[in-house]
């Protein structure tokens, strides 16, 4: 790493919360397809003017704008991901990582003296909702190439989606096998539940709100998902919840884990690596784990026949089969 790069790295957090700011404040919405003037949006977006004009000014140095004849316009990156009007806006998601900023603002206390374990607020309806649509809003891109990666046994008829939130793993394994019935299984269930029925689903996949750590699961089944789960957890919270997937599975059932996986040695790739610091301090037990410690587990639980797929360079499946 050179000392521009070193600099660049340090100062990250100015251009990421420029975004982050512009999302809270709706400017990408407020803008849409129609090109606004800095005293326009400050009105919209209730600014000041000046504050706004330098947001946008520094927005359009970054690239997520074009200024043209004095107005301010999305660009075609912005129309898609970032106008909370588009099918495919991550509005949400961008939420949820401005929200992570006090996570990262009290990093150093929680490294010092340990981490506070999940804030009050995340306990809310509300929160839990946005969340829900955050992961929804994440799986735009990562949903599709992950669900061609499984093997699903044949003649599966049965499938379990253990913490599913927004249910966008089970819509789309729904699609892909049209004879599977599901159920999702999550904290928070509103959003799976409008999702479910808006794609017509709903004769297919049924949703129950509980604890997936603690609530009776149904049994014989032939595919259990686990989603951006494990980060959530311990090493023995996580060794109990794959025994428990185990007794959900028929014999030669299949567990399907999706994941921040790191390698080996737990510090590459760096996506996995810093997002493992993070759910440190988000949830107070959590972490990311290598491919080889889940392996070792499944193969404790009685699981076996382990089969790693790469989903992007940070996340991937980990296929294992009830022996």
């Amino acid at each position: 790493m050179t000392y521009q790069q070193l600099m660049s790295l340090a100062n990250g957090y100015a251009e990421s919360k420029t975004l982050l700011v512009a999302n809270e404040l709706g400017v990408f919405t407020a803008i849409g397809t129609g090109g606004r003037s800095a005293e326009e949006l400050a009105v919209s977006c209730g600014t000041v003017r000046e504050g706004m004009k330098l947001l946008l000014q520094s927005l359009t140095g970054l690239g997520l704008l074009r200024l043209k004849a004095g107005r301010y316009w999305n660009t075609p990156l912005g129309r898609t991901f970032l106008d909370g009007g588009s099918p495919l806006a991550i509005t949400n998601l961008l939420w949820l990582l401005n929200h992570h900023w006090v996570d990262w603002s009290g990093m150093t206390k929680a490294i010092r003296r340990g981490p506070p374990g999940w804030a009050p607020i995340t306990k809310t309806a509300n929160f839990r909702r946005r969340f829900a649509l955050a992961m929804q809003e994440r799986s735009h891109i990562l949903v599709q190439p992950t669900i061609d990666s499984f093997r699903l046994p044949r003649q599966a008829e049965r499938f379990l989606d253990l913490g599913g939130g927004a249910g966008s793993y089970a819509i789309a394994l729904a699609r892909r096998y049209p004879t599977l019935q599901g159920l999702v299984i999550d904290q928070s269930v509103t959003v799976a539940k409008r999702l479910i029925r808006r794609e017509r689903l709903a004769n297919r996949i049924q949703v129950q709100e509980g604890d997936l750590r603690t609530l009776p699961l149904p049994t014989d089944l032939d595919v259990v998902l686990l989603a951006n789960v494990l980060h959530d957890f311990n090493k023995t919270e996580n060794r109990q919840l794959l025994r428990r997937t185990r007794k959900a599975l028929r014999p030669g059932g299949k567990l399907f884990i999706v994941e921040y996986f790191l390698a080996r040695e737990e510090t590459r790739p760096a996506e996995a690596a810093v997002f493992s610091l993070l759910m440190f301090a988000f949830t107070g037990t959590g972490r990311c784990y290598s491919w080889n410690e889940v392996e070792a587990w499944l193969r404790q639980a009685g699981f076996g026949r382990c089969r790693r797929h790469k989903v992007t360079g940070s996340i991937g499946t980990l296929e294992a089969t009830k022996l």
